[in-house]
């Protein structure tokens, strides 16, 4: 990714981050709003069905429309602690909750966004079935704005605040289930412009905006507390929206094979029209081959007959070999219709279709495969794809294959796209459009006085990068300075800078390195509170002991945690336990290089620090600068028989 010229692809990138807001209440109602891991447990379930509604200007959103295709049944799932009436709307919206709406205001300040003076709720559509009322409530909080990055800037479009949807149990068939404790938890939604010119970037980009806003504090932590949308295209192509997606490490590679998919598209697109494809190729029936397949030794077919369901197929004129073509990450053309089939016609047991192109092996498969392109009219030149499912469903599954192929001869469909492990997406809806946005007649504009904004104002913490370059001035290696802006840490190292002068950087490394290390080894540093660490490292300070000494103090304090004096005491009886003398330990040095092979110059500082950390492992050396240069003697010494 790092050498692949993306500028001649044409390459642009926007994403939109949501992050839940730490709030005791959700956004709209007055129920309390849990923390994750969120619970199973429920008490009732509600049955409903979805159907499109017109939007101001009188038409329909195409998003809402294919949704409304699936002919889904939603499932709620309801626990009494944690949801309303309001969530099922069956009563009005409460007015906003203030607490949630003052912190997307700090964010949107701290995005340099100018703050609206009047917030104007609104509804946005959503027939998927994740939320109950069919639509979200959300307002722009902030417009504009910008961060720096890499010496450049990258432009912030809107800020918004909204409600969070419904966590999905399960999705099969026609059936989709929902638990309601993560819906109405406060969101803030921040939009960049497409300002990333790589993949690696818009990871960046994403972790320094998600830096920013837990700085604030007000934010939730942890899995399923924020989640990236990423909007990706190239020249030619159109605006791909990649949703859901819960890491931003995952960004790149998500990014990099949807550009690659893109390209592999608009060349599949140059070579229908090389071949003379046309839409009109694609307004044919489908074909009922059920009956003509009773006697198959495909597993599939047979499966399907014993249900009462339908075995369909459609021809797709001079396509041969483009199903069978890659489009990046590993897949290839054919999943490009085989998750319109999935998602539209809710057929999702995988492979969901077979084409003729590659056709699965199975006894008499060849002569069988014969006798179907026969019954769909494929010639050389052409593909036949094959369906199997209920008869409506089957119906629909070939009416989106015939669709997509359509398609395919613009290029690039406007989609909305689920992210995938291995870095890959999949189909998820067509991309939604300004239709299904409308005023929300439950709340009157709400005005955002002047006066708020200063104070909240007032209060802003400071930036991420700006603490970063603070704490690298200070001698911290970068990739700890990285952290501590948003580490639970930072408190306690901002208290400790001024007394602790050069030795804020052992300070840095023990709580981000050597913690870290005992943790791994099963070690609970997180017991040990933070006024504990503040005097273990006064103590250091003061020299009452050698840094090499850290990481026993540390297991030490963490089994039985002390504070004030006491903890002097155990640094103290480490010490004593450790004290072996220097005699001893000088000997312990002498056996580890009578070991060692010839050093030469260039070696010996180094194979020092080796023998020293050895000899540090048991015994305590009060001076270890003097230490180090008795090891060097010897080593020379050695060097010198």
């Amino acid at each position: 990714m790092e050498e692949f010229d993306y500028k001649a692809l044409g390459f642009r990138c926007g994403v939109e981050i949501h992050q839940q807001l730490a709030t005791s209440k959700k956004l709209f109602c007055r129920c309390p709003a849990p923390y994750a891991p969120y619970s199973d447990e429920y008490q009732a379930e509600i049955l409903r069905h979805m159907r499109p509604t017109l939007s101001e200007m009188g038409s329909y959103d195409g998003t809402a429309l294919m949704e409304f295709k699936t002919r889904k049944e939603i499932i709620y799932r309801l626990n009494r602690e944690n949801v309303c009436t309001y969530e099922m709307d069956d009563t009005p919206p409460f007015p906003i909750n203030e607490e949630a709406l003052n912190i997307a205001i700090e964010i949107a300040l701290l995005l340099n966004s100018a703050v609206v003076d009047e917030l104007h709720i609104a509804r946005k559509q959503y027939l998927d079935g994740s939320i109950p009322t069919g639509f979200q409530r959300t307002a722009i909080v902030g417009m504009g704005g910008y961060i720096p990055y890499k010496g450049k800037t990258i432009r912030i479009r809107q800020v918004a605040i909204e409600e969070d949807a419904c966590r999905e149990a399960s999705n099969k068939g026609h059936v989709i289930t929902f638990f309601t404790d993560r819906l109405g938890i406060p969101l803030v939604e921040v939009v960049t412009e497409a300002d990333m010119e790589t993949p690696i970037e818009a990871g960046e980009v994403v972790r320094e905006i998600g830096r920013l806003m837990r700085m604030t504090g007000k934010v939730r932590r942890g899995i399923g507390s924020v989640r990236q949308d990423v909007n990706v295209s190239i020249e030619g192509g159109r605006r791909v929206e990649i949703k859901g997606v819960p890491r931003y490490q995952d960004i790149p590679l998500l990014v990099h094979n949807e550009a690659m998919r893109q390209k592999a598209l608009l060349e599949i697109r140059d070579e229908m029209k090389r071949r003379g494809i046309q839409i009109a190729d694609f307004s044919q029936e489908p074909i009922d081959l059920t009956k003509h397949l009773k006697k198959t030794g495909c597993e599939r077919f047979l499966r399907t007959h014993q249900s009462g369901g339908r075995i369909m197929g459609v021809r797709l004129p001079k396509m041969a070999g483009l199903m069978k073509r890659g489009i990046g990450g590993g897949l290839d053309f054919a999943s490009e219709f085989s998750g319109r089939v999935r998602v539209i016609a809710c057929i999702d047991e995988m492979p969901n279709l077979y084409h003729t192109d590659e056709w699965p092996r199975y006894a008499n498969s060849e002569q069988e495969l014969q006798y179907i392109k026969n019954l769909l009219g494929v010639g050389e030149e052409d593909v036949g794809v094959v369906v199997f499912g209920n008869q409506q469903d089957t119906i629909t599954a070939c009416g989106e294959i015939l669709a997509r192929a359509m398609e395919a001869l613009e290029g690039v469909p406007h989609e909305t796209r689920r992210a995938l492990a291995r870095g890959i997406t999949t189909f998820e809806r067509i991309l939604p459009g300004p239709d299904r946005m409308y005023p929300d007649t439950d709340h009157p504009p709400l005005k955002i006085d002047r006066e708020r904004i200063k104070v909240i104002a007032k209060g802003l913490p400071p930036k991420p990068w700006e603490l970063e370059e603070r704490y690298v001035s200070l001698g911290v290696p970068r990739t700890i300075a990285a952290s501590i802006p948003t580490s639970k840490y930072r408190a306690l190292i901002e208290r400790l800078k001024d007394e602790m002068g050069e030795k804020i950087r052992h300070v840095a490394v023990v709580l981000f390195e050597v913690m870290k290390g005992l943790e791994r080894k099963g070690i609970d540093t997180a017991s040990i509170s933070e006024e504990t660490l503040y005097e273990i490292f006064m103590l250091y300070k003061e020299g009452v002991f050698s840094y090499s000494l850290f990481p026993e103090i540390i297991k030490e304090a963490s089994l039985s945690p002390h504070v004030g004096s006491s903890i002097k005491e155990l640094v103290q009886g480490i010490i004593k336990k450790r004290m072996g003398g220097e005699e001893k330990a000088l000997a312990y040095a002498e056996e580890l290089i009578a070991n060692l092979g010839k050093a030469d110059e260039s070696k010996r500082k180094k194979l020092a620090r080796y023998i020293m950390g050895r000899v540090t492992e048991k015994f305590y050396i009060p001076k270890p600068a003097l230490f180090v240069q008795e090891i060097e003697r010897l080593i020379d010494k050695k060097a010198l028989r």
